[in-house]
């Protein structure tokens, strides 16, 4: 799949990785899209694009570069995993699939073990979630290893089977709260032993409304 982006204050570059999401969907996720006749795609769509994208540059170039050092919400995440729980098993969800990646990088950066991230793009998120949860989903398949710590955008939030588990963390909120709901309801199901199902949220520092 597709890494997470590195923005350098480049149109040029802006443009690579456009075109680089551009051909992985019409190659691997074409069926996802209902796809709009070229007819619309006319030069005045295409000048008031390319200023969008100037704009986000703007800001990016504005905001400097990202440093996970001094990232306080990675630090915190991180403390969870190794201090308050260093041995449970842990399904952390963010809404987004760069913030997963990024998050699951800097995590195993930092030496946290039997960790994995599960995004739309992962290869089989079905084999990732048998092996976070396989006392659940039939037990590991041969040459399969158990994880411990999943990270993982909504693609896991429904259908799976992940009662080995009983800590949640949402890294940041969505939009729906019920995707709140759909997170924990993947290991508050039918076979989870614990008495109780643990989750924490992340919040704005302002606080929600």
């Amino acid at each position: 799949g597709l890494k997470p982006m590195v923005f350098e204050i480049d149109l040029s570059q802006y443009r690579t990785r456009a075109k680089a999401v551009y051909d992985q969907y019409r190659a691997q996720y074409r069926r996802r899209f209902d796809w709009l006749p070229a007819k619309f795609f006319r030069k005045d769509l295409r000048d008031e694009l390319i200023a969008d994208a100037q704009k986000v540059l703007t800001v990016l170039k504005q905001a400097a570069k990202w440093e996970p050092k001094r990232d306080a919400k990675l630090r915190e995440l991180h403390r969870l995993l190794t201090e308050d729980h260093p041995t449970e098993k842990v399904l952390v969800f963010s809404q987004f699939a760069d913030t997963v990646l990024y998050v699951a990088e800097q995590l195993q950066k930092m030496k946290v073990e039997a960790l994995e991230a599960v995004t739309s793009w992962s290869d089989d998120p079905t084999a990732l979630a048998r092996r976070f949860s396989p006392e659940s989903n039939g037990g590991l398949q041969k040459g399969e290893s158990a994880l411990r710590i999943l990270i993982a955008t909504d693609v896991l939030s429904e259908g799976q089977n992940l009662q080995d588990a009983h800590l949640v963390v949402n890294f940041d909120l969505p939009w729906a709260i019920i995707r709140l709901i759909q997170r924990a309801g993947r290991v508050d199901r039918i076979g989870q032993k614990h008495d109780s199902i643990g989750v924490y949220s992340f919040v704005p520092a302002e606080g929600v409304e």
